[in-house]
């Protein structure tokens, strides 16, 4: 089936059974999202509607005897929760773009070489920005994810289990989270972090989980271009040059973001406290539909990874 074609197939059974769920028990759209890929990943329902069920086997049935990839199976569900979030006014700002997710499988690739990876999202949402990640990384992966939304965690486990990727979803605050070390920490910080209880949630998140980095390896995260505007930065980059250095900042277009243009912050956790870096990679990315531009910045990027030659384990 034409990847097109194969995208609107899988998505039309998503999104109807999960307005109709939605409808019939009163419930969200994303609720009802959570509850079609249950059906589909192993024909158990959390509601007790015989005619509900019976929509769901027959939609269902459109589907389950095609064969899909699984970037048409991520796609598809991507629709579909972008249309949840609409559905339920969620911002789509909780979504990181496919194109950011497919562009740090290139970052990681210039950064590791292991054979398998043990990646952190300690704000793991849907779980859509490392389901990107993993499709296009070339290597197997093992996902651990937090969040404090006991839906978004049921929507990620769901989310890695049709796509096959091993993983471990943990429902708590972030912040009490103490665990094994991984090789890679990514996550994408939400707009308005800002609160006055709990203060700038990215510092406390990145120098909370810095801690769960092996030495040597990287934290890359999606930062607010006002990241380093904050009023606690001072003490921030004091507790963060004690752990991590500054590995690079690249900038992104602001095309694609409506109203929070972003950056992409890499870390470099420290092997031993004096450690010194004598480079730092910045870059000022144009349009990802740029091709010409875009690809200038690859090579110059390319020609800097190189320089660099970057030591990985």
């Amino acid at each position: 089936m034409e990847t097109s074609k194969a995208i609107t197939a899988f998505y039309d059974y998503l999104d109807h059974v999960s307005e109709r769920f939605s409808n019939t028990m009163k419930k969200s759209y994303l609720e009802g999202l959570n509850e079609a890929l249950n059906f589909l990943l192993d024909d158990r329902v959390g509601f007790d509607n015989d005619d509900l069920k019976a929509f769901f086997i027959k939609h269902k049935s459109a589907v389950i005897h095609q064969t899909f990839t699984k970037e048409t199976i991520r796609k598809s569900i991507q629709l579909a929760l972008l249309r949840g979030f609409k559905y339920d006014r969620i911002t789509n700002a909780q979504m990181t773009p496919d194109t950011i997710g497919i562009f740090l499988s290139y970052l990681v690739k210039k950064l590791y070489s292991m054979r398998s990876l043990k990646i952190l999202d300690p704000l793991v949402g849907t779980g859509n920005l490392i389901a990107a990640l993993a499709n296009h990384l070339e290597t197997p992966v093992f996902v651990h994810g937090i969040d404090d939304d006991p839906l978004m965690c049921a929507l990620a486990r769901n989310v890695f289990d049709a796509l096959e990727i091993d993983h471990q979803i943990f429902h708590q605050d972030t912040l009490t989270f103490n665990h094994a070390k991984y090789d890679l920490i990514v996550t994408d910080f939400p707009p308005k972090s800002v609160s006055q209880k709990s203060g700038y949630l990215p510092y406390y998140t990145i120098v909370h989980h810095l801690e769960h980095i092996h030495e040597g390896q990287y934290f890359i995260a999606l930062i607010e271009n006002d990241f380093f505007d904050q009023k606690a930065q001072g003490t921030f980059r004091k507790l963060l040059d004690e752990k991590a250095h500054l590995f690079g900042i690249i900038k992104l277009d602001e095309s694609l973001f409506k109203t929070h243009p972003k950056s992409i912050l890499i870390l470099r956790k420290k092997t031993h406290e004096k450690e010194k870096i004598d480079d730092f990679l910045i870059v000022d990315l144009p349009s990802f539909t740029d091709i010409e531009a875009f690809n200038k910045a690859l090579y110059k990027m390319d020609q800097w990874f190189k320089k660099k030659e970057v030591d990985v384990q």
